[in-house]
């Protein structure tokens, strides 16, 4: 017989009269509901159903507009009955419901899966940056590469950093939590993750920097949070989010969380702290069986160059990437664009279950690789016509310099350059001599001294100056006084001799 359901649609909530199919060969009720378009809150009988344009409008406005699930509910409430919207029926949670099972369909369409019964590895639900490296796809295989390229140009840029406005409270009725997407996306395995925070080992490391706060507060706690904050990586040239690599922090931005992170992701590393966290990054990688990195792989560290500023004098050409090869010119500090679309939706998500919060942050970083994707030809061009504009002006002044200077010189300074760049990740120190050599002046008091140091060693020296002649002279003055002095204390008559002197 015919069944009243409640209909969610973006022009309002209707309630309907809905006779459903009977026949032998029917199907159930919830999937004749999802043939005409619409998603049933309840697979077994269903009463409430949303379309799907509605549900599609409602993960439009949530990613443009960070509309939350209450508000735009509340919107189609007062569509329905603008006097008396607190009458309309309230679907408010199903809509939670249904809004997190949608997305899950999206992401599995739109990454292949519509079709597939095999349950989608780490990260294999998220959008990676297009444009870079990506062995098979864009670039060749390791043994397919030509000898003479070099390593930079298949090696992969990435920044790190930390966001601690997306704080998450302690769930009410964590065993009540159900997993959709768990390590799916950006946001990593929360087992396996938590197997790694157990075994790592928490050191306390002050900075032997300047005081940076990333160091000296990775241990602050606050009780009533789950998470202070999130931690992971983009790529540095695109700004494109690392799939599975997104972490999730307990206290402050500790080392133990941005290990997880990076050795999902690697190779050239952009870190505000990147001169502390680098120093037993392969200690700590070694020590934890959750963690590892490809044999071979080299990691070079860099320092954004807003945050280089704030750190020692000799950071600036160990960690710049101006003195990296191959870096190009990226400043290290896109992933603080990144964050900002995030925070508005963070206070949102911060009272949302675990797996919620989770897929609304996947869904959103996922969104910002796709309209990065979507922009990236215009933007690559855009880049392609800066840098040759760039190449021909810095060669001509590059070229001008080199002719300046003296050609054994020049020779001395590519030797000097090329030992550096080979010593670099050993020793870090090996950068130093691109800094300016500054010498100290001396001061006054050494050089009145230099200056008496070289009275009396002959007088007939030539090359002798105006200072040299005063301070002899003020010598034989004094002489003269203490001759005169002595003479008076012996009560000896001055002698013409002595009146001439």
């Amino acid at each position: 017989g015919k069944e009243c359901t409640t209909v969610i649609d973006k022009s309002g909530v209707h309630s309907l009269m809905i006779r459903y199919c009977k026949c032998p060969n029917a199907c159930t009720p919830d999937k004749q509901l999802f043939a005409m378009g619409m998603f049933p809150a309840s697979f077994s009988r269903p009463k409430s159903a949303f379309t799907f344009s509605v549900l599609d409008g409602f993960l439009l406005d949530n990613l443009e507009c960070e509309t939350s699930a209450m508000n735009y509910y509340s919107k189609l409430r007062r569509q329905t009955s603008s006097i008396f919207p607190h009458l309309v029926p309230d679907r408010y949670r199903e809509l939670m419901r249904v809004g997190r099972q949608w997305r899950q369909l999206k992401l599995l369409k739109w990454n292949g899966f519509a079709h597939e019964k095999r349950q989608p590895a780490s990260g294999e639900l998220a959008l990676f940056c297009p444009a870079c490296p990506q062995p098979g796809i864009n670039v060749p295989q390791p043994d397919q590469r030509d000898r003479d390229d070099p390593e930079w140009l298949y090696a992969r840029s990435l920044v790190m950093d930390g966001n601690f406005k997306a704080e998450h409270l302690h769930p009410t009725r964590p065993e009540d939590e159900v997993w959709l997407t768990d390590g799916m996306c950006f946001m990593v395995t929360r087992d396996k993750y938590k197997a790694h925070l157990a075994d790592a080992k928490d050191n306390v490391q002050m900075s032997e920097c300047n005081n940076h706060r990333a160091v000296n507060q990775a241990n602050a706690s606050r009780h009533k949070l789950e998470a202070t904050g999130i931690g992971g990586c983009a790529c540095a040239r695109h700004g494109c989010f690392v799939p599975h690599s997104i972490v999730d922090f307990q206290k402050g931005e500790r080392q133990m969380n941005m290990d997880y992170a990076l050795c999902h992701a690697l190779t050239l590393t952009f870190y505000d702290i990147n001169c502390q966290y680098n120093k037993y990054f392969r200690r700590r990688v070694n020590e934890s069986p959750y963690l590892s990195i490809p044999a071979g792989m080299e990691i070079v560290p860099g320092i954004g160059l807003w945050h280089v500023h704030g750190h020692q004098d000799k950071c600036y050409v160990r960690y710049a990437s101006t003195f990296i090869t191959g870096a190009a010119r990226i400043d290290g500090e896109i992933m603080e664009t990144l964050w900002a679309p995030l925070n508005v939706i963070s206070p949102s998500a911060r009272g949302m279950s675990t797996p919620h919060r989770q897929e609304c942050l996947d869904y959103q970083m996922n969104d910002s690789n796709f309209m990065k994707m979507i922009g990236m030809s215009g933007f690559l061009c855009r880049k392609y016509r800066e840098a040759v504009k760039g190449v021909s002006e810095s060669t001509a002044a590059f070229q001008k310099l080199s002719d300046a200077a003296d050609s054994l010189v020049v020779e001395k300074w590519e030797e000097q350059d090329r030992q550096a760049q080979m010593r670099r990740l050993a020793d870090p120190a090996a950068m130093d001599v691109f800094d300016v050599q500054l010498q100290k002046a001396p001061s006054r008091k050494q050089q009145e001294l230099a200056l008496l140091s070289r009275v009396g060693h002959g007088v007939g020296n030539a090359h002798r100056g105006a200072a040299t002649w005063i301070a002899s002279g003020i010598t034989i003055e004094e002489l003269q006084i203490s001759l005169l002095m002595d003479v008076r204390r012996l009560a000896i008559s001055i002698t013409l001799l002595t009146q001439l002197l």
